[in-house]
């Protein structure tokens, strides 16, 4: 029987070559016409698990994929799932100037609105990399109809995390208006603030430790988040040249993720990450105040 505490279940809809921080065949758009095409497939692997266990998620979807591939989008929208946006590009915030991220989120918004037929509330930066030096951030998305956020880690990682950060879904004031912020999912081991339920940790880990992560936070009342990329349900992807500890957290364990997404499923409610934040009764407030986020 499923625990009860409802859970988001995130998909970054990207291609499998949608890698940032080194340098690969790929790293230019001009590029991605010729690569070879995994995401079509993929995702339909995940709808179908998902629809096996009654579950929907939330699509966080790069704009170039959707451009490509609008019948894809659409049977997502149908299908009941919420698409959200994951940049254009798929660039790193901090890489960017906030006219340039401005630029390129509107691209991705007005198109992933008009293939969807939805609002597109949700944000996640590529990368994760919603870093405290590009907080400033956060009024554009309000200003452009992103009204949750769910990029930030708190915890050490490449591109992002924010380490002590709160964990809790939060209110964030801005000078734009309102966003509620919810952290991905982390876990205390052995004196550690590490991340467990998606992405390399979820392929890396046994599945005991990961539901021991969302027994950390459910008994502390927090709903827990898992997240993927549809590259990681297929085993039989192109390889990248990448460098040799890159090259382990890229590939490893994906032969177990789909086991892994099923034993998930059948003991998780899983929704979309509105969903969840509609659940959420109380949250505390922040203030975005000089570039910083402080409560209020």
């Amino acid at each position: 029987m499923r625990d009860e505490p409802l859970n988001a279940f995130c998909v970054d809809l990207e291609e499998w070559f949608h890698i940032c921080g080194v340098p690969t065949p790929y790293s230019h758009p001009d590029s991605w016409n010729d690569a070879p095409a995994c995401v079509e497939q993929d995702t339909e692997t995940l709808m179908r698990l998902l629809d096996e266990a009654g579950a929907h998620g939330t699509f966080l979807t790069v704009g170039w994929v959707a451009e490509r591939y609008p019948d894809l989008i659409k049977r997502l929208a149908d299908a009941g799932h919420e698409i959200g946006c994951h940049g254009y590009h798929h660039q790193l915030i901090f890489e960017l100037e906030p006219d340039e991220f401005r630029a390129d989120l509107t691209r991705a918004m007005d198109l992933l609105r008009e293939i969807s037929g939805q609002p597109v509330r949700t944000f996640r930066a590529p990368g994760f990399s919603m870093k405290p030096e590009c907080f400033w951030a956060y009024p554009i998305l309000r200003e452009l109809g992103v009204d949750i956020d769910v990029s930030i880690v708190p915890a050490a990682r490449d591109h992002g995390g924010v380490s002590g950060f709160t964990r809790d879904p939060f209110l964030l004031h801005t000078d734009s208006g309102d966003l509620r912020v919810f952290p991905v999912s982390v876990m205390d081991l052995f004196g550690k603030t590490i991340s467990f339920s998606g992405g390399g940790y979820l392929r890396l880990f046994p599945l005991s430790l990961i539901r021991y992560g969302f027994g950390q936070n459910h008994r502390e009342g927090r709903p827990g988040m898992s997240y993927i990329h549809p590259r990681e349900i297929n085993p039989d992807q192109p390889r990248l040249p990448l460098p040799r500890m890159k090259y382990f957290k890229y590939y490893v364990g994906l032969r177990g993720t789909e086991k892994k997404l099923r034993g998930l499923l059948a003991r998780y409610r899983f929704g979309t990450v509105s969903e969840v934040i509609d659940s959420v009764e109380r949250f505390p407030e922040y203030s975005l105040r000089d570039g910083q986020i402080v409560p209020s």
